[in-house]
């Protein structure tokens, strides 16, 4: 199974609704990571390590919704290494993370589950993860999102393991129809 036929996981039921969901650029950030990764794979002729991620362009418009995450065996305890602009702007991060704290004291509270199954199943099944959904913030509104989890090595048979995606939301005043 190649990346791009990787299976969709939604963390909520399927929703039939005549309200907006996302579209445009805030639905394709994932599947334009994923297709940046597939490339990489292509280019290489085998599993692309971190080293392929082209990490200098972090600071660039492309990296503006992407992140890579040291993925530990107890994933609550994995950490953001990297992120782009507008990933920290979503989230409220600082512009620089701070890799020796967990990601789960980092990211807003709504949204740790989502990291950490994105993290737990792109790692279990060693392929790329999409996950959609909604969610309650605390103020009542509902943030909907989108996120892609790639499995990355460090070298390859590495023991290390990272997660290298992208993510995006939009925050709606309801919840969409199920």
């Amino acid at each position: 199974m190649s990346i791009t036929e990787a299976p969709v996981v939604s963390l909520n039921d399927a929703r039939e609704s005549a309200e907006p969901v996302p579209s445009g650029r805030e639905r394709r950030e994932s599947e334009r990571a994923i297709r940046y990764w597939e490339k990489k794979v292509e280019q290489l002729g085998r599993q692309a390590t971190v080293a392929a991620l082209d990490l200098a362009d972090i600071n660039t418009a492309d990296w503006s919704h992407r992140f890579v995450i040291a993925v530990d065996p107890v994933v609550e305890n994995s950490s953001l290494l990297l992120y782009g602009s507008d990933f920290a702007k979503l989230l409220d991060l600082p512009a620089k993370g701070t890799p020796h704290v967990p990601m789960v004291r980092q990211l807003p509270r709504h949204l740790s589950s989502v990291f950490m199954q994105g993290c737990g199943d792109a790692h279990q099944t060693r392929q790329a993860v999409r996950i959609e959904g909604e969610v309650e913030r605390p103020d009542g509104k509902v943030e909907l999102y989108r996120a892609a989890f790639i499995p990355v090595g460090v070298k390859e048979n590495s023991l290390t393991h990272l997660a290298f995606g992208a993510f995006n939301s939009c925050v709606t005043e309801q919840r969409l129809a199920a």
